[in-house]
C-alpha cells in the first residue's frame, strides 16, 4: 500500500514513540535556533530598513533575489561548506524563517500613529526612546505575526536541511521521512510527519500565547 491507514500510522505512532520524541527534540532545536538567528538579524533588519528608505531600496534587489532562491537548492551547498549534522537545519531554518520577519518588522514600524510621532517629538524624545516607547510596541503586532508565519516555515527549513545535512546522529524527523520513504515504510513516513505538524502547531500556538500575554493590553484587537 502506498498510503497506509490511519491506524497503521497511529501504531506507527505508538511503536516509534520514543524515536520520534527524540527526532522531535532534535528537529525542534535546529528550527528554533534557527527562527531565534532570523529574528535577531531580521528585526534589527527591519529597523534599519524602516529608518532609511535609501537602505531599504539599495538592499532591496538583493533580499529579494535571496528570497526567490529555492532552499533545496541551498541546502546542498550549505552541507559542502558546513558539513553534515545540526549545523546545516539551522542555517535551512534560518534562511526561510528571515524574510517574513524582516517584512513584518518594516511593516509594524512604517505603521506607528503619526500623531504619536509628532507628540513625543514634541516632548522632545531622542530616535532611541521613540523606538523604545512607541515604534517597537506598535510594531508588536506585526513582528508576532511574521514570527507565527517564521515559526511553521523554519520547521520545514529544518526539515529540509535535515534532508541532505543529517547522517542520523542525532536522529531528526527529517533523517526519519527519507530513511523510511526509501525503505517503503509509509507508516513510519506519515508518523513523521504527523510529529512534524505537531511541531510546528505547538510553536504556531506557543508564539500566539506569548503575544496575548505581551501585547493583548495594548492591542487588543491584534491578530
Amino acid at each position: 500500500m502506498l498510503l497506509p491507514s490511519p491506524i497503521e500510522v497511529g501504531r506507527a505512532l505508538l511503536k516509534h514513540g520514543p524515536r520520534l520524541g527524540e527526532a522531535s527534540l532534535t528537529t525542534a532545536f535546529a528550527a528554533l535556533t534557527g527562527l531565534g538567528i532570523a529574528a535577531v538579524f531580521g528585526g534589527a533588519a527591519g529597523v534599519l530598513f524602516a529608518r532609511s528608505p535609501a537602505l531599504e531600496r539599495a538592499f532591496a534587489p538583493y533580499t529579494l533575489l535571496l528570497q526567490t532562491v529555492p532552499v533545496v537548492a541551498i541546502a546542498p551547498l550549505l552541507v559542502v561548506w558546513l558539513g553534515y549534522g545540526l549545523k546545516v537545519s539551522v542555517c535551512t531554518a534560518a534562511l526561510v524563517s528571515f524574510f517574513p520577519i524582516l517584512t513584518a518588522t518594516v511593516a509594524g514600524l512604517r505603521a506607528t500613529p503619526p500623531d504619536q510621532l509628532d507628540l513625543l517629538r514634541l516632548y522632545g524624545a531622542t530616535e532611541a526612546q521613540t523606538l523604545w516607547l512607541l515604534r517597537l510596541p506598535s510594531a508588536a503586532p506585526f513582528v508576532f505575526a511574521g514570527l507565527r508565519s517564521s515559526a511553521g516555515l523554519g520547521v520545514i527549513g529544518a526539515i529540509v536541511g535535515e534532508f541532505v545535512g543529517s547522517n542520523g546522529e542525532p536522529v531528526s524527523l527529517g533523517y526519519l521521512v527519507l530513511r523510511s520513504a526509501r525503505s517503503a515504510d509509509t507508516p513510519l513516513t506519515f508518523a513523521a510527519i504527523v510529529a512534524s505538524t505537531a511541531l510546528a502547531l505547538t510553536f504556531y500556538a506557543t508564539l500566539r500565547r506569548v503575544e496575548t500575554r505581551l501585547i493583548g493590553a495594548w492591542h487588543p484587537g491584534a491578530s
